[in-house]
């Protein structure tokens, strides 16, 4: 999995010592009195500035190029391909490197295969890292002068907790303040940030990452680890996080003062407010204070509180991003088709989004790739395949209006991840530690009712007015995609076909049970009351015919009702839903 190839090659070069000793520095209360704003209008402006796509890169790009001895002219060309592409609506480039770069804050380790818990995962070439360090070469400022060169905004990413980052400012650091850390759901070691002397340790590197180079703002990135605090006691505890924030905020705000231009401040967090209040996230606070410029919904998320968000917002000067992230995949949807992909972001910006932010997308065309010597891919796997797609992608998810008379496919969320360091769905529990990448409350799979008494609901979002633009519609259908745990032994002939439920960089990891031949003939669908005609069986799903007007812009209810069945048979599941709509040419 990606999360665990970086995590792990992240430990080669943990980095040990630091400056200054750990002394809590002074807190400063930002605090604002109702009716007044601490920030600027400079600053205010800069929040202010339009973005339609942010593109969000971690390291891989980096690490690939070293393996193959390719140059950083070439390897930035690479990694920016798609920004040069006509047509693009990419508006800023964020940047995460880990900790593959020096800071005065946490300097380079001595060089130590032995570091890397898995030896396989070393190679000799990652000593480049370390001989650029040595003369003086930054990588990191590199990324940031060509983004800047190609008129792009440019933050870096700040992975504030990952399964190594305890070890950020050496082993012996960490062996020496072992009471400073908590666990996550995996048993992995985090710092506590109820700890004032672990707040300050981190704020020493997020101060010199904003003093010390030109970025327009950083990204707090609460998603990779989430638990940063004590276990089991996250939202006890959230005081910790939100003094946290204070002083960063604090901290900005003087690198913003002092070299006369905006700093911004963005936070990662949860896709709704009840799972940032079960990380331990007091966002509600957090915007009250003006502590953060620019909120980041989500990472694995198809369905987002963009409304609740929103209203909390109201008219102070915050943002609000929706990630699309193809790797930490939803469900059920890892690599979509663009018809997905699209549905899911005209949701989004129908709930008032101000910008996109993709994630773990590939970086350039092929031409590109040849052109200076990188392979195509995702994290470590080809994915060639997809190249087409992200640049339709970034032509057209940027704006409503990119997006209008597009054919589109609007899902259901599934429970879970797709494949890649989420917990798959057939062997779903509860998580206790933590919610974010969890989509604890996603929707689906549902239960079905052997009685017929009670229609399984779920609420399926439609981004698009379909029912107003009807002349421009070709087709539209609700679609949905049973399994019955009962047909394991039915001869395949007897049975629908086999549907994938959840593949993963296109290769199938669970499917439906089929149901029975005729199972159409006994199933009942109603969209916001109304009941749909028989559906057609289309390789393994129910496929039932609409009028475009039962469909409301946003929310709409569906009921799935299953006849016929007994109440000794074990429960059908609902594994998706999807209403799909094609526009005339």
């Amino acid at each position: 999995m990606q999360q665990r190839f970086l995590l792990s090659i992240s430990l080669i070069f943990v980095l040990t010592g630091c400056t200054g000793d750990s002394e809590r520095p002074k807190v400063t209360d930002v605090t604002s009195p109702e009716g007044t704003s601490q920030l600027t209008a400079d600053h205010i402006a800069a929040v202010n500035r339009k973005r339609r796509i942010v593109v969000n890169h971690p390291a891989d790009g980096l690490l690939e190029a070293i393996r193959h001895d390719v140059s950083v002219e070439n390897l930035l060309e690479y990694e920016l391909g798609f920004t040069t592409e006509p047509g693009n609506q990419i508006d800023a480039q964020w940047w995460c490197l880990d900790r593959l770069f020096p800071l005065k804050s946490r300097p380079m380790h001595q060089r130590n295969q032995e570091m890397a818990k898995d030896v396989a995962l070393w190679h000799p070439k990652y000593e480049t890292i370390y001989t650029w360090a040595e003369k003086g070469f930054n990588i990191l400022r590199a990324y940031l002068e060509a983004t800047k060169q190609r008129g792009l905004e440019c933050f870096y990413t700040y992975r504030i907790s990952d399964a190594y980052s305890h070890d950020e400012f050496g082993v012996e650091f960490t062996q020496a303040h072992l009471d400073w850390l908590t666990e996550d759901e995996w048993g992995n070691k985090k710092w506590d940030f109820i700890v004032p002397e672990v707040r300050a340790k981190k704020l020493s590197v997020l101060k010199e990452l904003a003093a010390d180079f030109d970025f327009d703002g950083l990204e707090i990135d609460f998603a990779r680890g989430p638990n940063n605090l004590t276990k089991g006691q996250l939202w006890r505890n959230r005081d910790g996080l939100t003094q946290f924030m204070r002083d960063l905020r604090a901290t900005t705000l003087d690198v913003e003062r002092k070299r006369g231009r905006p700093f911004l401040l963005a936070v990662r967090i949860p896709d709704n407010l009840l799972g940032c209040h079960f990380d331990g996230l007091h966002v509600e606070k957090w915007v009250r204070e003006e502590l953060v410029d620019i909120l980041v919904l989500g990472v694995r998320s198809y369905e987002l509180d963009i409304e609740g968000f929103r209203h909390l917002i109201g008219s102070r000067p915050v943002k609000l991003f929706a990630t699309l992230d193809d790797h930490h995949c939803t469900d059920g949807y890892s690599w979509p088709p663009i018809e997905v992909m699209r549905g899911v972001v005209a949701n989004w910006w129908q709930q008032g989004i101000d910008g996109l932010q993709t994630f773990n997308w590939g970086t350039a065309s092929a031409e590109i790739a040849a052109k200076t010597g990188m392979s195509v891919r995702q994290a470590y796997r080809d994915d060639s395949s997809r190249i087409a797609v992200y640049q339709q992608a970034y032509r057209e998810l940027g704006s409503p209006e990119t997006l209008r008379h597009k054919d589109k496919t609007f899902v259901v969320q599934r429970r879970g991840g797709g494949g890649s360091g989420g917990a798959d769905i057939h062997e779903w529990r509860t998580p206790r530690v933590a919610y974010q990448n969890t989509n604890m409350l996603g929707q689906l799979p549902a239960f079905i009712d052997n009685t017929g008494r009670a229609d399984t609901l779920v609420r399926l979002r439609v981004g698009d007015d379909v029912a107003e633009e009807r002349a421009q519609i070709a087709s539209a259908t609700l679609t949905i995609l049973l399994s019955d745990p009962d047909t394991a032994s039915v001869p395949d002939d007897q049975k629908i076909g086999k549907a994938a439920i959840n593949p993963f960089w296109g290769i199938p990891q669970l499917f439906t049970s089929p149901p029975r031949k005729g199972i159409e003939m006994h199933t009942e669908v109603r969209v916001n009351g109304i009941l749909l005609e028989t559906a057609n069986v289309e390789d393994g799903w129910l496929v039932f015919p609409c009028a475009p007007d039962v469909f409301a812009v946003g929310e709409n209810l569906v009921g799935v009702r299953v006849s016929g069945r007994s109440g000794e048979d074990p429960q059908m599941s609902l594994e998706k839903v999807e209403m799909r709509v094609t526009y005339s040419e």
